[in-house]
């Protein structure tokens, strides 16, 4: 048999080799060319059961691609952001990835809540996930919740101008972080002052041991009608502990909200709506004339000495004192003698404000000098206020008073002063000298010159010389006090709030806290009114309602909820996720002053 050359032989390995080769390349393209699976994408909750307040999780995955997620249809519910995780398997030489959305979603209402589908953009494609329904319900028995509030008034039905008290309540069995949001209702139809700091006291309630925090205030109603008080809110995390049954007590103790170490579970408690049917007061026809003062009151009146001589003085002190709107008490009528001088004081007032509400006094000081002697008796000095407690309007009336004034002790005599005869005679006097001129003489030439007339020009400006020396202190003064205008004032405190945050380098939470301030901050100043938190749809509000566009103001309302999510998530915090939030704040506070 014949046996093949050299050259055949390198002839056939070359066809071999070729031939792998397009082998190769028939299963790059079959492999190329088999169709790629689709994202797979998911949203779904922890719980669809939940009840007012308390937080569901919800998590939306997308399996094989990247993506976005677009969570601006959730209406029902506040959207708290909580980071992304992303995680690569490799099973059997095949890759796959996933990229996870972690939301907290705290329900604004009660009744059956939607989650709608939700936009997400994938591999240049919208999707859409499916429709999750939330049933929120009301939980009646306080024992059930560990965090809830109340708020109380004390009368429903009060009078016009009557004092009533607000009273809320914060009630928590568990650990709570610090960093509570209180939000107080609006008061439309009273005046408002907090009574006092908040108080702090321990209760047993149904067999459960809670702490309690406290805040009072006291209400004033302006007119009558039926008022209605907005529920009050309270922003919180609860602190969840991390479940390990290999947990040492050193863990446990780190668990504590100081260290960051417990899961937070984010909560928003709102109260009931309270409603005050506030009745007018009735008609008067009394016979003095009506104080304005309404609730429980008194009056007394003193004389400093009750004998005095012609020239001499005594004060007469008179004053009002009892429970209701006592800083507007005004000076009785008083009935004094003709036989006196009277000189009036500027009135004393002390008012305090405790858990009865505005109590406290006015005293009334009149200085009584006599011109003439004799015995002399004070009328009883009488005043009408509508008093609370029984319904009706009320007088009040001090004892009459007397006074003896006795003659004066020194004897003076009247001297009459009378004009002297006029001399016919020259008034001319003599001149005499003083040993000096008071003003130099001047013998020479130039005596007889005159002097330098004034322009019409330099004469209006000599004239003008005082008015622009009163405009330029005035203008200094002006520039120099300081402003009490509230828009002003959070304004500088957005400034400052911003220059802490560059002084910040290595406390997280005071740097947060330190953007939220600034933007709250220039958006209150906006509304020309002072305070210290807002929500993202007040926020939203103020903003349009002060002329700014849509757009802004939503960008402004995101960026509140980015830096809350920052703060309670504990996720993407690095340097360089600090640095352009800080970057983004201050863009929006120059976009707003």
């Amino acid at each position: 048999m014949r046996r093949p050359t050299l050259k055949a032989k390198q002839y056939g390995d070359k066809a071999i080799n070729s031939l792998q080769l397009m082998v190769a390349i028939a299963c790059f393209i079959l492999a190329c060319s088999v169709p790629v699976r689709a994202a797979d994408i998911q949203a779904f909750v922890d719980r669809t059961n939940t009840t007012p307040g308390e937080s569901v999780h919800l998590t939306v995955s997308i399996k094989g691609a990247g993506g976005d997620v677009d969570v601006s249809a959730i209406r029902d519910f506040k959207v708290i952001s909580r980071g992304t995780s992303t995680n690569y398997e490799i099973v059997n030489g095949r890759t796959s990835w996933k990229i996870v959305y972690n939301y907290t979603l705290i329900p604004l209402k009660t009744g059956r809540l939607i989650i709608p589908p939700l936009s997400v953009e994938s591999d240049g494609k919208i999707h859409r996930t499916r429709e999750i329904v939330i049933q929120v319900s009301k939980r009646g028995q306080a024992q059930e919740r560990d965090v809830f509030v109340d708020a109380r008034i004390s009368n429903p039905s009060p009078y016009e101008g009557q004092q009533i008290i607000y009273t809320f309540k914060f009630y928590h069995a568990v650990q709570v972080a610090r960093g509570v949001n209180f939000q107080k209702p609006e008061f439309s139809g009273f005046t408002a002052k907090n009574i006092e700091s908040e108080r702090s006291y321990s209760a047993v309630i149904s067999g459960r041991q809670y702490n309690i925090t406290e805040l009072r205030y006291v209400l004033v109603p302006l007119n009558p009608g039926e008022k209605i008080i907005d529920p009050a809110v309270l922003e919180c995390n609860v602190v969840r502990s991390k479940r390990n049954r290999h947990r040492s007590a050193f863990d446990s103790f780190l668990d504590d909200s100081f260290f960051g170490r417990g899961d937070l579970d984010p909560r928003i408690l709102r109260t009931e709506q309270l409603k005050v049917n506030v009745k007018p007061l009735p008609a008067y026809n009394g016979e003095i004339k009506f104080s304005g003062l309404v609730g429980k009151f008194g009056i007394q009146a003193e004389l400093e000495a009750d004998t005095l001589k012609v020239g001499d003085s005594t004060t007469l002190s008179i004053t009002i004192n009892g429970t209701g709107n006592i800083m507007d008490a005004e000076e009785p009528e008083v009935n004094v003698p003709e036989a006196f001088k009277v000189y009036k004081d500027n009135p004393e007032e002390t008012v305090k404000l405790g858990t009865a509400g505005y109590t406290g006094k006015k005293i009334f000081r009149i200085a009584l000098v006599p011109i003439r002697e004799g015995h002399y008796v004070f009328e009883p000095i009488q005043f009408s206020y509508f008093d609370v407690s029984k319904g009706r309007y009320e007088t009040r009336s001090t004892k009459a008073l007397s006074l003896m004034v006795s003659p004066s002790d020194e004897k003076d005599t009247l001297e009459v002063f009378s004009a002297p005869d006029m001399p016919e005679k020259s008034l001319k006097k003599k001149v005499e000298f003083t040993g000096r001129d008071i003003l130099p003489l001047k013998e020479g030439l130039d005596a007889l010159e005159n002097q330098k007339s004034l322009s019409l020009t330099g004469f209006i400006l000599f004239l003008m010389i005082p008015g622009l020396s009163y405009l330029g202190v005035r203008a200094a003064f002006v520039f120099t006090q300081k402003s009490d205008d509230p828009a002003h004032i959070m304004a500088q405190r957005a400034e400052n709030a911003l220059k802490d945050a560059c002084a910040i380098e290595t406390s997280e939470e005071e740097f947060f806290s330190c953007l939220y301030k600034a933007v709250i901050s220039v958006i209150l100043s906006k509304a020309g009114i002072k305070g210290e938190s807002l929500t993202y749809t007040e926020a939203e509000k103020i903003l349009r309602t002060n002329g700014y566009s849509e757009e802004i103001a939503k960008n402004a309302a995101n960026l509140l909820e980015k830096i809350e999510s920052a703060q309670y998530s504990g996720l993407n915090r690095d340097k360089a996720f600090r640095e352009n939030l800080l970057s983004e704040t201050e863009q929006m506070v120059k976009e707003l002053s």
